[in-house]
């Protein structure tokens, strides 16, 4: 047992709160890092906790993958709602969605690799297929709005992980772009007459 680890406070904690921990805990072992490389020894050890602990908690390193995975594309769908709920056109409400993803990929890179799917787990396909489903319900329903959710998801996704290592000149000219770049996308579904995309989607959540 290391010297940190001996000397280290053990805080009574509510189960919720312990889980938490853990789990910030893990994200900073798992920084930059290949999960395939990182023990429950390494993470019981940075959240002051046994390993068995972590193994009631999450059952195993799936479970701790998908429970990171969970926390951060559920802080980043309540930063989307309450983005998509003000009462402005498509253009502006697509951009503050923009603005919202990069935001959020810049202040917390790592859990936006995590939302946006960078790190499996075996549910992973299931739960995102569940995000998926329910952008597309906001675009009309049916498969053509299911197309169209995971196309303005992926680029928003592929876009905004393409700029978080821009300086901050650059990360602007980016967010101009990715705005851009979907709202018109969603003006050509527009004047094809295929699909009428709703005016209050939550343009690129998915």
């Amino acid at each position: 047992m290391s010297a940190a680890r001996r000397t280290r406070t053990r805080t009574r904690l509510s189960r919720a709160e312990r889980r938490e921990q853990i789990i910030d805990a893990a994200a900073l072992v798992l920084d930059g890092r290949d999960p395939g490389e990182v023990t429950f020894e390494e993470i019981a050890d940075a959240a002051g906790v046994s390993r068995a602990l972590l193994y009631n908690y999450f059952g195993d390193r799936h479970g701790l993958l998908e429970a990171m995975y969970v926390r951060s594309v559920t802080e980043l769908d309540a930063r989307l709602s309450e983005a998509s709920l003000v009462p402005e056109g498509r253009r502006e409400r697509v951009a503050r969605i923009v603005r919202v993803h990069l935001d959020f990929a810049t202040a917390e890179p790592m859990r936006y690799r995590y939302a946006a799917g960078l790190v499996r787990f075996p549910r992973f396909a299931e739960l995102q297929r569940a995000r998926l489903d329910e952008y597309a319900r906001s675009l009309g329903g049916g498969e053509l709005s299911r197309l169209l959710a995971l196309g303005t998801g992926n680029a928003v996704y592929q876009m905004v992980l393409g700029a978080i290592d821009l300086d901050d000149h650059d990360r602007e000219r980016a967010f101009e772009l990715i705005a851009s770049f979907i709202e018109g996308g969603f003006q050509g579904v527009q004047a094809s007459g295929v699909l009428t995309p709703a005016n209050g989607a939550r343009h690129g959540v998915a």
